[in-house]
């Protein structure tokens, strides 16, 4: 890949891996379950250090967690931990400060959801290559192909909305480091509400960029999604 960085930025991942979510795997939190012979963090953590612009990955884990220290990291890279927070946006917040000693202003962060193993480096790559040029950032989607409807409380359609302009959000989400900063800086007492950092950005008047991803990008939430996973997983290698 052609370096686009021009004047020496670095490129941080942070990883918010703090959740707890037990739905899928009972005792253990999702992303530790294993699929396709790794926990589904240590595939997620393997596609980020496959990206040859990636200086360092910050990953925000619990102050409870009893797994962190059994899971195999990426082989060449260096790989960090902190305590997370409450919400992923907190965690997020927290991997900012972590970073505070390590980057500039004009570095870029990368933040990627623990529980998506199956994104493709080649979208990551796309995204870097399509963001950096910019400074309000960007993040990969998917165009919404559902119909979408506003529902009354009564649970009956009120409204079709165009899907033409929709687009699923996924991760990784690509932003300066001091624009990160500003943005979740200004939403620090709500972080809960804010479900993505270009939300956060959003709000400072930027539009990030929008860079399509390719099918498997998927957000490991229930049972279904750990088989389809596996299917993605499977049909990349």
């Amino acid at each position: 890949m052609i370096a686009v960085f021009k004047n020496g930025e670095k490129l941080w991942a942070v990883v918010p891996a703090a959740g707890q979510g037990r739905r899928v795997g009972g005792a253990v939190p999702k992303q530790y379950l294993e699929i396709v012979g790794l926990p589904i963090l240590a595939h997620s953590l393997n596609r980020l250090a496959a990206v040859q612009q990636v200086d360092a990955i910050f990953v925000g884990i619990s102050e409870t967690d009893r797994h962190w220290q059994r899971l195999p990291l990426p082989h060449g890279m260096q790989v960090a931990s902190y305590t997370g927070g409450q919400s992923r946006g907190e965690t997020v917040w927290l991997g900012l400060q972590a970073l505070q000693e390590y980057a500039s202003a004009d570095d870029w962060v990368l933040v990627h959801d623990a529980a998506r193993p199956c994104v493709q480096v080649e979208d990551i790559d796309a995204l870097i290559s399509a963001v950096v040029p910019s400074f309000e950032g960007g993040l990969l989607a998917v165009p919404i192909t559902d119909t979408i409807k506003i529902a009354n409380q009564d649970s009956t359609a009120k409204q079709t909305i165009d899907r033409r302009m929709l687009w699923g959000a996924q991760t990784p989400q690509l932003f300066r480091f001091s624009v990160l900063c500003t943005a979740l800086q200004a939403v620090a007492h709500d972080l809960e509400s804010i479900s993505d950092e270009s939300a956060a950005v959003e709000k400072l008047g930027l539009n990030p960029l929008i860079v399509q991803s390719a099918e498997g990008n998927i957000k490991i939430t229930n049972s279904k999604d750990l088989r389809l996973a596996e299917f993605f997983l499977g049909k990349q290698s």
